[in-house]
């Protein structure tokens, strides 16, 4: 006759056995986030910048769906700091502390369930525009339990800086969306973008490569790659039919993750530019005091029109408005696969 507590014992393993698997490989991680005041220099210029663990952008942040995570925010700076994730979905306890300012000197613990998979953001979440501006930022990425595998990996965040407040030419708080305009330096992770030291991402021929793109600053980033793309993921989200693409625009907060297969060795650029869409240009130009033609470098595109990519304006009417020229932002190295090249029965190196 079968005990009551042998009957127990077995339904307990059948429910064991029943969890997700991606739940018995779940681990906690823990994390510390220290706020310091520091500073980084980008075109020469000098801007102070509050940091975590001392870097712009702060760590990047890798756990797997399902992970709990816990992420103790050390405040060691002189200002009142919170954290805020972009993305992620938190239980109503901890979506409200996000509010909640952490005090110098103080600390505090963000614990949750991470979910759901994708390219996530964490930033400041206090006085939230200017401490952004200042450098409090960084990337959040959650592993799906089947992630597909690639050969490379890279991941850039961009921002954008204003030089005019340092000099004494602005009229608003650092980050003032009145401001943004004027923001005259672009980042992608820790470097300025300059053409002439582009990022350079070093693969073979025929790898699997897949990027992770994220705007944390206040412009619109137009990235182009004339070899093309394909468009994986937006916002951290599969997109139910991938498509191909040569170029896309990076809202403030958004992200997109793309994948590459390159089919030959070469040096293959992506260009960068800030483009506004005609909505907003033609919003902006009744503003008072707005000029297209004060800012140094900036030139009228037909809307629809990516530049470096003529031909398909949709409404000749309207503009956009490219703030800044396109430089070379990253270069897709692509080397030589040589032991793919070798013919049966050559010997391997």
């Amino acid at each position: 006759m079968i005990s009551m507590i042998s009957v127990l014992c077995f339904l307990f393993s059948a429910f064991v056995l029943l969890l997700p698997f991606s739940n018995a490989l779940a681990e906690t991680r823990e994390i510390t986030l220290t706020v310091t005041e520091g500073a980084i220099v980008l075109n020469g210029t000098k801007f102070m910048a509050w940091t975590y663990n001392g870097t712009v952008p702060g760590p990047e942040i890798r756990v797997r769906e399902g992970d709990t995570v816990k992420i103790r925010l050390r405040n060691q700076s002189g200002a009142k700091h919170g954290l805020f994730f972009h993305g992620l979905h938190l239980p109503p306890r901890v979506a409200l502390q996000e509010e909640v300012p952490v005090d110098p000197d103080h600390e505090y613990t963000y614990e949750f369930i991470a979910r759901p998979a994708g390219t996530h953001l964490y930033h400041c979440s206090w006085n939230m525009a200017e401490h952004i501006s200042r450098g409090l930022y960084g990337v959040f990425i959650v592993e799906a339990a089947n992630e597909q595998k690639f050969d490379r990996e890279f991941v850039y965040v961009l921002s954008d800086w204003n030089s005019k407040d340092l000099k004494g030419e602005g009229h608003h708080e650092t980050g003032h969306p009145q401001t943004m305009m004027d923001n005259d330096i672009t980042t992608i992770n820790d470097k300025a973008v300059a053409g002439d030291h582009p990022i350079i991402m070093d693969v073979k021929e025929g790898q699997r490569v897949k990027i992770r793109l994220a705007n944390i600053g206040h412009l619109p980033h137009t990235v182009r790659f004339s070899e093309g793309f394909t468009l994986t993921h937006e916002d951290g989200y599969p997109i139910s039919e991938p498509r191909k693409e040569s170029s896309i625009t990076l809202y403030p907060g958004k992200r997109h993750d793309i994948a590459i297969t390159p089919d030959r060795p070469g040096k293959f650029p992506f260009y960068h530019s800030v483009t506004f869409p005609p909505s907003f240009t033609e919003r902006e130009s009744h503003q008072e005091g707005y000029d297209k033609q004060n800012h140094e470098g900036t030139q009228k595109v037909k809307a629809g029109l990516v530049p470096g990519d003529p031909g398909k304006a949709e409404n000749g009417n309207s503009y956009a408005i490219q703030l800044t020229k396109e430089e070379v932002i990253f270069v897709l190295d692509v080397k030589m696969d040589h032991l793919s090249k070798i013919e049966p029965g050559e010997k391997r190196p």
